[in-house]
């Protein structure tokens, strides 16, 4: 019997053990072997088992606390009602609706949903956005009431708001309609609006936009207004911001002297703001039941606006990209168009009066600028080379850098 080979591997093993230096393997790849440095395939955890370490959370630390009202009963129909509706009703409504002639109420399906679900769908929409994380230090609650919230577009139609949909600035400038399900109207409520993204100063800190306490039943207007309302302002380069609707319910009348907020209030500094704070002094006497939430970025009005109502210079965040990176330049670069092989090393002011020039060119105060349909539609003449050929399609096409002549 031939003795076993010994080699470096073997010898590792042998005397300080399998687990104790890294393991080096052939892995066959398409054409080529490599050396892989670490545990076997069956032997290292997979993206899964990876995934779950790194959100691994610990159960007395990362413990969320609800500090709502309990979750709704959700209404389900039994068989025999369903079998009746079905019977009753399907056909007529296959019918309408093949014909284009059902109407769907829109606003009866959702209070059926919501009644259904018992606010689970908010609460979760809620969570996947970061609105209990950064409002609540990760304390939820499950929204009780069909809470509906719009702002007034025209004199026939209205933008709501849902939870997460994109409104501009501009169709935020007013004071939104507000309704809510209120069975008791001697009951008083509280209803703020609170930016989380958009505080120039303290990322921990938000910018309070609405405050009205002491509502009776769902009078929003007879309410105590604490904080006039603003518009959102978000700033430019930073990207959506979200603005929450918080619906409290409220056990007796509350004092809000010392949240009180001078009308006008025009100053930012007066709007700084913490949900958290704010929840946490008034927790005997405030529970949270309805939610609703939308986003907004920054749009051209605001500039006006900074400057007008605010008092202060607009600021803009803006991200300075790094200088491209070309490679070495060549003599012959092989298949490489070649003028935009010399553009790409060109001086980028050299490029922009060659563009100057060529608008300057086909400018005329006497013939009006009329915008070509099929620009490329007319032959180009085949005497002419073909890099030459390929910069006047870009500039037909306004294609590149040329993009800039119909400014």
């Amino acid at each position: 019997m031939a003795a076993p080979m010994l080699n470096v591997r073997n010898v590792l093993q042998f005397m300080f053990g399998k687990e104790s230096f890294i393991q080096v393997q052939s892995v066959r790849f398409r054409y080529k072997f490599i050396r892989r440095k670490g545990k076997p395939y069956d032997e290292s955890p997979n993206w899964a088992q990876r995934l779950a370490d790194i959100n691994k959370k610990d159960p007395e630390l990362d413990k969320t606390i609800d500090i709502g009202l309990p979750p709704l009963s959700r209404l389900t129909p039994s068989r025999k009602n369903m079998k009746a509706w079905l019977s009753s009703d399907r056909f007529k409504l296959e019918q309408q609706a093949r014909l284009r002639k059902l109407v769907i109420p829109v606003n009866e399906v959702q209070a059926e949903r919501f009644a259904e679900s018992g606010g689970q769908y908010i609460k979760d929409i809620a969570e996947h956005y970061g609105i209990f994380r950064d409002l609540f230090a990760g304390a939820y609650f499950y929204p009780q009431v069909d809470f509906n919230v719009s702002y007034d577009y025209d004199e026939k139609s209205v933008t709501p708001v849902y939870q997460g949909n994109i409104l501009l600035p501009s169709e935020a400038k007013s004071i939104p309609m507000v309704s809510y399900d209120c069975e008791d109207e001697s009951s008083l409520h509280t209803l703020v609006m609170t930016a989380p993204d958009s505080h120039l100063q303290d990322n921990k800190s938000e910018y309070l936009h609405w405050l009205v306490g002491n509502i009776p039943g769902q009078s929003v207007s007879v309410g105590e207004v604490v904080c006039p309302y603003l518009q959102p302002f978000p700033l430019k380069g930073t990207g959506l911001h979200r603005y929450v609707f918080v619906l409290f319910k409220q056990s007796k009348k509350i004092d809000f002297s010392e949240e009180k907020r001078p009308s006008p209030c025009s100053g930012l500094q007066h709007r700084t703001f913490c949900m958290e704070d704010f929840f946490r002094k008034h927790e005997d006497n405030l529970i949270p039941i309805g939610l609703s939430f939308f986003q907004s970025k920054w749009e051209k009005s605001l500039t006006e606006f900074f400057w007008h109502t605010l008092g202060i210079k607009e600021p803009a965040f803006e991200f300075l990209h790094p200088p491209q990176y070309h490679p070495a330049q060549v003599r012959y670069p092989h298949r490489q168009p070649f003028n935009l092989y010399l553009d790409r090393y060109r001086d980028v002011k050299d490029i922009q009066e060659e563009v100057l020039r060529e608008k300057l060119k086909n400018l005329s105060p006497f013939v009006p600028k009329t915008k070509t349909k099929y620009p490329n539609i007319y032959r180009i003449d085949t005497a002419v080379s073909t890099w030459r050929r390929l910069k006047i399609q870009h500039q037909r096409l306004r294609r590149m850098h040329w993009k800039d002549l119909d400014d």
